[in-house]
């Protein structure tokens, strides 16, 4: 044989691999399918039909390296296929309503020294209800990317529960983590076994002293 035997198969491998173009043209059709299909087809393919100058021996070789090439291309079909564009999400919005303090205590002085807080105003998230319908979720501070809750003392009770699946629903949807800040490590515990037994798992807690 005159030809080099590696040069040889080097160039037969696109050629088959062109050859099972229409074996494998359809993209809906399964991969096992497709790959069926092209090893059919090189199977069917005659030494003319790989090329006279690759002689037996380099024929056999092509042979046994084009399932490699059909799997190669059948791979990029599904690749092509799948490809999703990327999804664009518009930044979440932080609104401020005005918030009615009453008379001043010790929770109100501690909810107010939240980083990111303003007086006499709160920030809020857009929460959407099942309905379509959009209401404000309140916090009491801002930090980056973070949003800010502050607890004197946490109640795990109903009223308490509600505003921890207001919150948590809010931060889902404006794909944000809440920081619930707490006083001490007492509290901080009964904060984490609130958070665990509503399976809340976007909200984090910290312990930041008055």
């Amino acid at each position: 044989m005159t030809t080099n035997p590696v040069t040889t198969i080097r160039n037969a491998g696109p050629g088959v691999a062109t050859m099972i173009d229409a074996a494998i043209a359809a993209e809906d059709v399964p991969a096992r399918v497709q790959v069926s299909r092209a090893k059919e087809a090189i199977a069917n393919a005659s030494a003319r039909d790989i090329g006279r100058a690759t002689g037996s021996v380099a024929g056999n070789v092509a042979l046994t390296v084009a399932p490699g090439a059909a799997l190669s291309k059948v791979s990029a079909v599904r690749a092509l296929r799948n490809a999703r564009p990327p999804v664009v999400h518009e930044p979440p919005q932080i609104g401020w309503v005005k918030e009615n303090l009453g008379p001043e205590k010790p929770a109100t002085r501690y909810n107010d020294a939240a980083t990111g807080s303003r007086p006499g105003q709160a920030p809020t998230l857009t929460r959407t209800m099942p309905d379509g319908s959009k209401r404000p979720v309140k916090f009491d501070g801002v930090q980056g990317e973070y949003v800010i809750d502050r607890k004197l003392r946490v109640v795990n009770r109903p009223r308490g529960r509600a505003q921890l699946m207001r919150q948590s629903q809010a931060l889902t949807q404006n794909r944000l983590i809440g920081i619930w800040e707490i006083p001490n490590e007492k509290e901080k515990i009964a904060a984490l076994k609130m958070l665990r037994d509503a399976n809340v798992t976007n909200i984090k807690v910290r312990v930041v002293k008055p």
